[in-house]
């Protein structure tokens, strides 16, 4: 009698698990296409793009001042360096 009983009720079990499985990833796959179309997930993208190409520029302002301002010194250590020295020779 079991063993008929496994017979019946095993292939409709696993039936109904894959079943579940599909009616579940099909709802994923949906809301995440519909999100998408929305454009709620691609708003929030390009804020988070318009954020960080300002942060980007802002580093690039510092690091174009640093630079000229190594420049500056650089400069200045040459004409030390150029200078005659004001000692005896």
């Amino acid at each position: 009698m079991l063993p008929e009983l496994l017979e019946i009720v095993g292939p409709i079990v696993g039936l109904t698990t894959v079943g579940i499985m599909v009616l579940i990833g099909m709802k994923l796959r949906y809301s995440h296409l519909r999100d998408t179309r929305s454009g709620s997930i691609a708003s929030q993208e390009v804020e988070h793009l318009a954020e960080t190409v300002g942060d980007l520029r802002d580093e690039v302002r510092l690091l174009r001042q640093e630079y000229a301002g190594l420049n500056e010194r650089v400069e200045f250590t040459e004409r030390l360096l150029e200078r005659p020295r004001g000692g005896s020779a």
